[in-house]
């Protein structure tokens, strides 16, 4: 604990007796001797120094310890029996603040240094204060820093500026290697700052990240404290340990020490550093969380390239384990589009027509399922499976699936006229829908390199026999979807269906019945409601 009071003088019964009268103070009694030591280690706030010195005098000393501490408070303790006249001006303009005189009265004694001690707090308080508003400017410049880097040199910058430190570091904790690592660092050779790992708990600054609280170690008194175990560097005269806290998380350790020199630390360097410790760590944040923001979009902008955007949230949003966690059996219904005489088109359009059109055929196809609210689950050559009342719950999933494959029969019809223009062959281009509904897996399939968010079952397979057996832009459905369209309000009288009595599909075991939608009241669809 450092003193107020410093008491110079190389008589004890002196130290007894002011230690005795200033009881509600903390006293250090030193010797005349050891004075210039003591002075340059303890930033004490008044010195009382006894004018009889073994070798020297009281003046001559606190001529010696201004040079030291130029602001602090003296009084000079002189005898009755000396010329008090005679040694006020040379102790005045020593810069002692006034003499007390032995034998001492307790009452003066007390009223002069308390007014003293009061008057040396006032300084402290304006000097801290004229210290300490400037560094709260720095924030703007931390925020204002773009990346890590910068923020860690910014405030190693102003702490070497604040302090004139022989090294510094901020270590940063790496939730990987579950491990504090030097992110910035001034006074540590390079090649020993890669081989410096540090778990929580472990040595001074793993400690102090556990703890959670800073810790000062001045060499005089380090023996005292709570780390003094962990001590390995005995070079080290004064050192700092600080948590970089932000919003209740702790980020890293700032740590600040000095190898020679009569420096030490104090409170207010406590203080100092907590300011900009935790300036620099609401800027780390920042970046972090700005970071953080843009991967998640630049993830979710390339997933959306192969993956629905509900798909896309799914993947981004689950911390599941990829492979065996996401993924469940559901009840849905599978719409299947595909492309008749396909093969004709790959043997005879080059292959930059047969891209763009494969292009277009797609974007018309994806935007559609999105604008139904729908989901793509891939492309394959020549063919397209969507899913709907998976990822997003709809009213009635079957109903909108038919709607939708109006829909894109429609626009691609449009398409092929144009396409036609181009060239005669796209005459035979044909399209045929199959629409399934019942239980199916939905999730990832594959292995840790590679995935695929798909859907798989039975109703799966009968979608993509129906579509292929489907000719002349027909939609088929099966009985499933049938009864689920009859859900809908109203269905009898908005919906056209022909009866295909049951089919025999290639790779399914028993006939399926089947239906042709021939129309369907799309009056409360999206385009109904974009009109």
């Amino acid at each position: 604990m450092l003193a107020d009071i410093l008491l110079i003088s190389d008589q004890r019964e002196l130290c007894q007796q002011v230690s005795a009268i200033l009881g509600d103070y903390d006293v250090d009694c030193c010797l005349s001797q050891e004075a210039g030591r003591v002075c340059a280690h303890q930033p004490v706030r008044v010195i009382l120094v006894s004018e009889k010195l073994t070798g020297t005098s009281g003046i001559q000393l606190f001529d010696t310890l201004r040079d030291t501490r130029p602001g602090v408070v003296g009084f000079l303790i002189v005898d009755q029996d000396d010329d008090a006249s005679r040694l006020c001006p040379a102790a005045m303009e020593s810069g002692f603040s006034g003499l007390l005189t032995c034998p001492l009265n307790p009452s003066i004694v007390r009223e002069k240094v308390s007014r003293a001690m009061e008057a040396a707090a006032l300084r402290e308080e304006n000097s801290r204060l004229r210290a300490l508003l400037p560094l709260y400017g720095l924030g703007e410049n931390f925020l204002s820093s773009t990346n890590q880097s910068d923020v860690l040199e910014s405030l190693l910058d102003v702490i070497a500026d604040q302090t004139a430190a022989d090294s510094l570091s901020v270590m940063l904790y790496d939730e990987e290697e579950g491990v504090l690592l030097i992110a910035a660092s001034r006074g540590i050779p390079e090649e020993m700052i890669p081989k410096i790992k540090i778990k929580p708990g472990d040595k001074i600054a793993g400690r102090v990240f556990e703890e959670r609280r800073a810790v000062i170690l001045n060499q005089e008194t380090q023996s005292d404290s709570r780390f003094a175990d962990l001590l390995k560097r005995p070079e080290i005269t004064s050192a700092v340990s600080f948590p970089m806290i932000v919003r209740d998380r702790i980020l890293g350790v700032l740590n600040v020490s000095y190898t020679d020199g009569d420096i030490r630390f104090a409170d207010s360097d406590i203080e100092i550093l907590g300011i900009l410790g935790t300036q620099a760590a609401l800027a780390l944040e920042n970046i972090r969380t700005r970071e953080a923001m843009a991967q998640e979009a630049r993830l979710q902008a390339l997933l959306e390239q192969y993956v629905a955007p509900e798909v896309a949230k799914v993947l981004l949003e689950s911390d599941a384990n990829l492979i065996r966690g996401l993924g469940a059996v559901k009840e849905a219904t599978v719409l299947f589009a595909d492309i008749r005489n396909f093969t004709g088109m790959v043997q005879q359009l080059p292959l930059p027509v047969l891209r763009d059109f494969l292009n277009e055929f797609f974007q018309v196809f994806t935007e559609t399922i999105f604008e139904y609210r729908g989901t793509v689950d891939k492309f394959m050559g020549d063919a397209v499976l969507a899913v709907f009342g998976a990822l997003i719950e709809l009213d009635n999933a079957s109903w909108t699936a038919v709607e939708t494959a109006l829909a894109i029969r429609e626009r691609f019809a449009a398409m092929k006229k144009n396409w036609q223009k181009r060239d005669s062959f796209f005459d035979s281009i044909d399209l045929g829908f199959g629409i399934t509904r019942g239980e199916m897996f939905m999730g990832n399939v594959g292995s840790a390199r590679r995935l695929d968010y798909t859907v798989i079952g039975t109703e799966v397979n009968i979608a993509q026999r129906l579509a292929s057996s489907a000719t002349s832009f027909r939609i088929y459905i099966t009985e499933a979807v049938r009864k689920d369209l009859l859900r809908q309000p109203g269905a009898e009288r908005r919906i056209m269906l022909e009866d295909l009595g049951t089919m025999m599909l290639k790779g399914v075991h028993h006939a399926v019945p089947a239906y042709c939608v021939l129309d369907i009241d799309r009056s409360s669809g999206p385009e109904a409601a974009a009109s």
